[in-house]
């Protein structure tokens, strides 16, 4: 299993709201962002590779935007252009146990082409129509995380940042 690392992404270590399949209807939950490690050296792992992640039991972590870091800056944000509410990142969520409280990681992809510009690798998107499936298991989950096609995602500064902007130029 590869873990990847990505210090700069906000939220980790912290609660958010998930999706799970409960064995008969789609449930919402909140997890802690990371799962325990094995690793003295690493405290928990938030992103894995899903080429190589055991997906046993998946989840969606519900999103407006995810950042796109360089050296250690969230420089820009990306947006699935869609007609939904929100979109859905892929993940998978390990029961909690006495050491640890129920939580998730987010599973990585390599770049999309609107993505690629900014970097190799980043979390995977779940297509709406594909959302069931997903929770369920009922299809292989690489099948699932195909790359979008050019112009499915906008990019921008993270709001954070223009907000600060503005406070800036005040």
């Amino acid at each position: 299993m590869d873990i990847e690392t990505d210090d700069a992404l906000v939220g980790i270590g912290k609660l958010h709201r998930v999706m799970v399949w409960d064995g008969q209807r789609e449930r919402e939950k909140e997890m802690l962002w990371g799962l325990p490690s094995r690793d003295a050296d690493i405290f928990q792992i938030p992103l894995l590779k899903s080429e190589t992640a055991i997906i046993d039991r998946p989840c969606l972590l519900l999103a407006n935007e995810f950042g796109l870091v360089k050296r250690g800056k969230t420089i820009y944000a990306a947006s699935l252009i869609t007609n939904e509410p929100f979109f859905c990142i892929a993940a998978v969520w390990r029961p909690a146990h006495r050491l640890w409280p129920e939580s998730f990681a987010a599973l990585t992809v390599s770049a999309y082409d609107d993505l690629a510009p900014h970097k190799d690798r980043h979390v995977g998107v779940v297509r709406p129509e594909d959302w069931f499936d997903w929770l369920m298991g009922a299809r292989p989950p690489l099948d699932m995380l195909r790359p979008f096609p050019k112009n499915s995602f906008s990019i921008m500064p993270p709001i954070q940042q223009n907000f600060d902007e503005m406070l800036g130029a005040a």
